[in-house]
């Protein structure tokens, strides 16, 4: 009786649960985990774990780890199964934990196994409730309110904890890592959890600006300094960052000429406005990033050695997504709970997609996972994001011509906006609409060339134009 009671309560959840014994024999399974793998009980009680790695239906018997290293294994795993005749495919997260004999060997392994797309649909559940605001990733924070820090790889949980460790140091601190990995993201979570959370953290991009008006940002200016200068004056970003944070991205474009003072006001703490005699005191942590091999620039003489020791006394790195793949799925479901809510939408994703998501390079990042994931709420059809090309919609490189080419933007037909209908829909106005496209333009071109610079070039325009366009949209 007591059996069967524990069957049918095991067999009314939504996991696939099996039990194998010492050698990898299968002693239990519950009917999820029979339909999930389409084989009736008796059939399936006949195998062995390793059958499946010689039929070549899995790639490695996560079981083996578990024997072997004695310990919970939790990874993902890709399973080929046969259904309604036709060769299918399915990824599933799988919790493997070893039940321990009295010598210490073990005995059994109890394994949870959940398809990705019942993960996703969960998810989708759990925000469309309005009842939790926050997905139970192992790891998330927030950083300032606005943004959630996610991170299930062990390289980026290792980064927040050494984020968090040094957040109340008043040290420098240099973030690297490619275009859109999350740097100010990171910048974003030291400053929150520092003792100077309740002043400003300011941010400046020293690629947007040109060399005349970077100096005045900085530093600000006294009244007539310059012509077209304020008859008020103006205070600069190290002023307003008093008592604050100051972070300076891309610090590797600033101009050699500013490189000086910037170390003179790193070191005494005091700056001077341009067309001023005075000297101001102001209290200010440093954090910095740049998207290129700073130690390269030294090397080639771009960058002031004295200034990069300052700067690099904290190196944190952000490894590229491709390298993280554990954190894709928990970034795209993040994003996606947010967009539905800002579309009110109730979008899934299909598991086809999931798994092309796990495949595909993501060259421009999370800030390309993140748009992605944006375009395919707005943009599908039904309630499931079933992308059968995933570089139809992500910012592909590839669709830019060769270098050393006259580069023109290449867009693909699913890139494009959606159709005047659809914006007739939502009753967007003529200026709204043409809006839309300008952004998805500019935002393709940021995205695909990586810098304000080369994206100018290849509209037919100029970097300060894309600036201001990138600011207005808060691309």
């Amino acid at each position: 009786m007591k059996d069967s009671f524990y069957e049918l309560i095991l067999d009314n959840t939504q996991d696939g649960i099996y039990v194998l014994d010492d050698r990898g024999n299968y002693v239990y399974v519950n009917s999820v985990y029979l339909h999930n793998m389409g084989m009736s009980k008796s059939e399936l009680l006949s195998y062995n774990v390793h059958d499946f790695f010689r039929r070549g239906q899995i790639e490695f018997c996560i079981s083996d780890i578990v024997y072997r290293e004695k310990r919970r294994v939790v990874m993902f795993q890709d399973v080929g199964i046969v259904r309604g005749g036709q060769a299918a495919s399915f990824r599933q997260l799988v919790v493997s934990t070893p039940v321990f004999g009295p010598g210490g060997e073990v005995q059994n392994i109890v394994a949870i196994c959940k398809p990705i797309d019942t993960i996703n649909s969960l998810y989708a559940e759990a925000s469309a409730s309005g009842t939790v605001h926050t997905c139970s990733i192992p790891f998330s924070h927030c950083a300032d309110g606005s943004e959630t820090v996610v991170a299930e790889s062990p390289a980026m949980k290792t980064l927040f904890h050494v984020a968090a460790e040094i957040a109340d140091v008043d040290t420098s601190v240099l973030i690297s890592g490619e275009s859109g990995t999350g740097k100010e993201v990171v910048a974003q979570y030291i400053h929150s959890h520092s003792s100077r959370a309740d002043h400003e953290l300011v941010v400046i991009n020293c690629a947007s600006l040109p060399e005349s008006l970077l100096e005045a940002e900085l530093f600000g200016y006294e009244k007539g300094a310059f012509t077209g200068a304020s008859t008020n004056g103006k205070k600069g970003l190290f002023e307003a960052a008093d008592s604050g944070t100051l972070f300076l991205d891309e610090i590797n474009s600033l101009p050699l000429a500013l490189q000086g003072k910037l170390l003179r006001a790193l070191e005494t703490k005091t700056i001077q406005r341009l067309g001023s005699t005075a000297y101001k005191k102001v209290d200010f942590r440093l954090i910095s990033a740049t998207n290129e091999n700073l130690a390269q620039a030294v090397a080639e003489k771009r960058f002031r050695t004295d200034l990069f020791y300052r700067l690099n006394v904290v190196p944190l790195e952000i490894p590229p997504l491709r390298l993280r793949s554990e954190d894709i799925i928990p970034l795209a479901l993040h994003f996606l709970s947010y967009y539905n809510k800002k579309y009110t939408k109730t979008k899934i994703f299909a598991e086809n997609t999931i798994q092309k998501m796990m495949k595909y390079n993501w060259p421009g990042n999370v800030r390309e996972l993140k748009n992605f994931v944006e375009r395919s709420v707005v943009m599908s059809a039904g309630q499931y994001i079933d992308i059968r090309d995933i570089h139809g919609i992500a910012a592909s490189r590839d669709r830019w011509a060769g270098a050393g080419q006259p580069q023109t933007l290449s867009v693909s037909p699913s890139l494009i906006p959606p159709n005047a209908l659809q914006y007739q829909e939502k009753r967007l106005s003529l200026s709204e609409y043409l809006e839309q496209c300008e952004r998805e333009y500019v935002q393709y071109a940021l995205e695909t060339y990586k810098s304000s610079y080369a994206a100018a070039k290849a509209l037919g325009t100029s970097q300060s134009s894309i600036m201001r366009r990138k600011r207005k949209y808060s691309l």
